[in-house]
């Protein structure tokens, strides 16, 4: 793996420089052999190629689905679920943790495409979004049977899709999706403590913040928004005063607490752009309030959360320059703004790197970690 290459060109430096000793620096090594999993970029790449080879799938019996006979359609689509499913458990059963994956995704997608054809054969009437939810349904059962990571992954992308199915005008029960993405959100954080799919847990959460913004504008209430920046930011206090608490709890402080500031930060904005769209003097009220909010992630957690960190640097950064542009951008030229904003930009690059300095103060393990 890249990353565990870095790690290995860091610890050669400390030893090097007299930080670490050699038994220190092989024990460090051999931790990263016993941890690594394999997962590099071939595992990136089979996976790629899991999704093409089932788009291809798809697109090879939907060319040639008139011409085939129903019940070798059936057949070819069973076949194609039982060599992923059962192929990917024997690879699994062999040690293989890459191919597997990509055997049980290439399963997943093949679900999701005989659905879909299946229904076009018998013409089976339904919406887009009951078939997402079979879709679903038959991926987190699969994941439950078969403890596969890549299939809750698989499966939370999916409740997305089921999401914006659930959008169209023309759904009958449209609104249902309110109370069901939740609940599959759930049944996913529940197989991914079964599973220990970590990288699950990003999906679920972007699926979270998503969920909040798509109800907001569905429904068109600013509760919502109150609502979301409240939950943000009790779970970025949370990672930030209680972290130890939290992390014994989760055993994922810090991601919860990144994703709450990132949720606060994003109802702000849509407060400064949406709210109080209609004049400038409440768009700088709320700045000033995205502002403080960034600067109290940075001395809060931003020592040690560089998720947070960075998230305050970019919204920052990025509301000063649009501050500016609203008031000072509108009373003066062309040159002088530009001439203005490359001023507020040094300015900005020497705030960034005066705080990164305090910051790594404030950890003296910053840089390791990092």
């Amino acid at each position: 793996m890249a990353i565990s290459f870095g790690v290995r060109k860091h610890i050669a430096r400390w030893q090097q420089d007299g930080l670490i000793d050699d038994a220190v620096a092989d024990r460090l090594r051999k931790d990263i052999d016993n941890r690594g999993s394999g997962f590099g970029l071939g595992g990136i790449l089979a996976l790629l190629g899991a999704v093409l080879l089932g788009a291809a799938i798809i697109s090879l019996v939907a060319a040639n689905w008139e011409a085939m006979p129903r019940l070798f359609r059936v057949g070819l689509i069973m076949a194609v679920l039982f060599i992923g499913y059962v192929g990917g458990a024997w690879r699994e059963s062999r040690g293989d943790k890459v191919f597997s994956q990509a055997l049980y995704l290439t399963a997943a997608i093949t679900f999701g495409a005989g659905i879909a054809l299946v229904g076009q054969m018998y013409h089976l009437s339904g919406e887009a979004s009951d078939a997402a939810l079979l879709w679903v349904a038959g991926t987190m059962v699969a994941a439950l049977f078969l403890r596969a990571p890549v299939l809750v992954s698989a499966s939370v992308a999916i409740s997305g899709f089921y999401l914006f199915c659930s959008l169209e005008p023309a759904n009958s029960e449209r609104l249902s999706y309110l109370w069901l993405v939740p609940i599959l959100a759930f049944i996913c954080a529940g197989l991914v403590w079964y599973t220990k799919g970590k990288a699950a847990r990003h999906l679920i959460a972007l699926l979270s913040i998503t969920y909040v913004f798509v109800v907001r504008f569905d429904l068109d209430r600013v509760g919502i928004l109150w609502l979301a920046a409240i939950a943000g930011g009790a779970l970025f206090l949370a990672d930030a005063l209680r972290n130890r608490a939290l992390e014994r709890l989760t055993g994922w402080a810090e991601a919860i607490g990144a994703y709450g500031f990132i949720m606060l930060l994003l109802a702000l904005i849509f407060f400064q752009f949406d709210e109080f769209s209609e004049g400038v003097a409440n768009q700088v009220v709320i700045g000033f309030a995205i502002l403080g909010c960034s600067i109290a992630g940075l001395a809060l957690s931003g020592h040690r959360n560089l998720a947070v960190r960075w998230s305050a640097y970019t919204v920052f950064s990025l509301e000063v320059l649009y501050l500016a542009f609203e008031t000072i951008g509108t009373m003066i030229g062309t040159a002088s703004f530009f001439l203005s904003a490359g001023i507020l930009v040094l300015l900005l690059a020497a705030f960034v790197m005066r705080m990164e300095r305090r910051l790594q103060r404030k950890s003296p393990k910053s840089e390791v970690t990092a």
